[in-house]
């Protein structure tokens, strides 16, 4: 009897196997973030997108002189930043991840977890956030433990039970939108007015989709998706701002964070692939993404419907049009679209009492299991996944182990709270060999650092770039020269890897064998090389 195949083992499994088998940690610290004095004002503003809510809390900060915005996202971060400065000039810094500017100015706009824990004033934006399953903590954190005289809440309306449980007698404030939302059905892709924008949900449907428009509006059409760098997108929106580009392809990058003033938004798909299988959008998801049409001060109304003319698209008019109305119940009798109710937490380095980097997995597990017994009894709290940092852990001590070097605790700590996902972890683990004193390391780091690779880069290759720039960005910040990385040449690697993707986005918009079986020349979907009728009989010859 054949045996079965073994699964094989993890990279931490392998990792340990090498490792002396350690004592479990006995003491754990399992705690919430606690002020010493409460906030004077607590104030949610709470509201769909385009009612006001975030530009009424902006002026709030402006008034009171000094203190934060903090935001999900940078480029949420960035806008806010610019929009300050046009009005505050040096009063205003911008702390991320990434980059510094002015970061000793009055106001701070920031990333959530570059938010410091006190100060004056805490505008604390997009609150349902705190229920993310990897960076709700940062949220959480905050509302429970902040320091700042004033706290401003913003979010969804959902949110609202989410608020209610963090800070019980908070002032509620009800934001309703400026412009309304009209539904206009089924639109032809022939018939687009300037200002629409579509809305698929892969980088090749988007891809595909402008090339599609480019064919009506030669030249005209920009296009935004979540692997493009900030610099790309910021160049794709400002040619929709200016007339430049008359239409826009875009995912649900739109939901979250990019402030595109259309007067159309039409929906290509109501299907996306969530990571584990492709399912239909959730009510709140379209309404999140149909919300960007119809912007205050651009336009009288916004319209949302369908789009029509695509033969792989096939979207469901009934789900769009019924999501445009909140049907869930809220306390107070408001409506939404879920409910928000829960706050992430994870924990800090001194949470753990460890003092060896052998000893970190097994006490994040314990951590993880102790605070579930902990706030078993407090219905909001809930522990966030401790995968990430598992992940990030799991690169870094391997790497160490081949290059044969050793880090600090606190260094290998610092590492494990990068912002990057599991495509980054190759570049972390070099980089953890570098600050060990690897010379390898630093001299593939600094092949890295090398604009001039980019020369002949596909887009694919540019946007990989990007993203190595953006970690390389963070770990200078971390530590300064540390082989060879600089914020200079991490920014400049940043730049050129920017206009390397703009340039080979308008490549592929506007090659005319996109969506066109390779065989016959047929239109098929931009993910597929060949049409149904070609794939089949070329399957049929090979199996003869």
């Amino acid at each position: 009897m054949a045996s079965r195949r073994q699964k094989r083992p993890s990279r931490s499994q392998r990792y340990e196997r090498r490792q002396p088998r350690r004592k479990p940690v006995a003491e754990l610290t399992v705690r919430l973030p606690k002020r010493t004095t409460e906030p004077e004002t607590v104030v949610a503003h709470l509201g769909p997108t385009n009612s006001g809510k975030t530009h009424d809390a902006l002026r709030f900060l402006v008034e009171t002189g000094r203190g934060v915005y903090a935001a999900p996202l940078r480029m949420l971060a960035q806008e806010a930043h610019r929009r300050l400065s046009e009005e505050l000039g040096d009063g205003v810094g911008l702390v991320t991840g990434e980059e510094r500017i002015n970061p000793g100015a009055p106001i701070i706009c920031c990333t959530a977890e570059m938010a410091p824990m006190q100060g004056e004033t805490l505008v604390l934006d997009e609150v349902q956030w705190a229920e993310d399953e990897e960076r709700g903590s940062a949220w959480t954190r905050l509302m429970l433990g902040g320091e700042y005289r004033h706290v401003l809440l913003l979010g969804a309306v959902e949110a609202l039970p989410l608020v209610e449980h963090a800070f019980p007698h908070v002032d509620v404030r009800f934001f309703e939108r400026k412009t309304p939302l009209e539904w206009v059905g089924r639109r032809g892709i022939t018939g687009l007015r300037p200002g629409t924008v579509v809305v698929a949900f892969s980088r090749r449907a988007v891809i595909g989709l402008a090339g599609e428009l480019n064919a009506i509006h030669p030249g005209r059409v920009a296009a935004l998706y979540g692997a493009m760098p900030l610099a790309s997108r910021r160049e794709e929106i400002d040619r929709f701002l200016a007339g430049a580009a008359e239409v826009c392809a875009a995912t649900d990058v739109l939901g979250h964070g990019v402030n595109l003033p259309c007067e159309t938004l039409l929906f290509a798909e109501t299907e996306k692939f969530d990571g584990r299988e492709r399912r239909n959008l959730e009510p709140w998801e379209i309404a999140q993404i149909a919300g960007r049409a119809g912007r205050f001060g651009f336009h009288e109304r916004g319209h949302v419907g369908v789009l029509t003319g695509v033969p792989w698209a096939d979207p469901d008019p009934d789900l769009v049009r019924a999501a445009l109305t909140p049907h869930v119940q809220l306390p107070g009798g408001h409506l939404g679209y879920r409910v928000v109710d829960t706050g992430r937490l994870r924990p800090q380095l001194d949470d753990l009492n460890v003092s060896r980097v052998d000893d970190l997995e097994p006490a994040l597990h314990a951590w993880r299991q102790a605070a579930f017994r902990y706030w078993s009894v407090d219905g909001w709290l809930e522990v966030e996944s401790i995968q990430p940092l598992l992940e990030r852990l799991d690169a870094v001590r391997e790497a160490l182990h081949h290059c044969r070097r050793k880090l600090e605790l606190a260094d290998v700590w610092k590492l494990m709270q990068a912002p990057i996902d599991e495509d980054g972890l190759p570049l972390l683990g070099a980089l953890a060999c570098a600050l060990a004193g690897d010379n390898p390391q630093k001299t593939v780091i600094g092949w890295l650092l090398d604009p001039a690779r980019l020369q002949a880069a596909g887009l694919e290759e540019a946007e990989q770039a990007a993203r190595e720039a953006s970690i390389l960005r963070w770990f200078a910040l971390q530590y300064p020269g540390v082989a060879g990385v600089t914020i200079e040449r991490a920014a400049m690697l940043e730049e050129v890897a920017s206009a390397r993707v703009v340039e080979e986005l308008r490549a592929e918009i506007e090659d005319p064998t996109i969506g066109r079986c390779r065989a016959c020349g047929a239109r098929t979907a931009p993910w597929a090389t060949l049409c149904d009728r070609c794939f089949m009989a070329r399957g049929y010859r090979r199996r003869s």
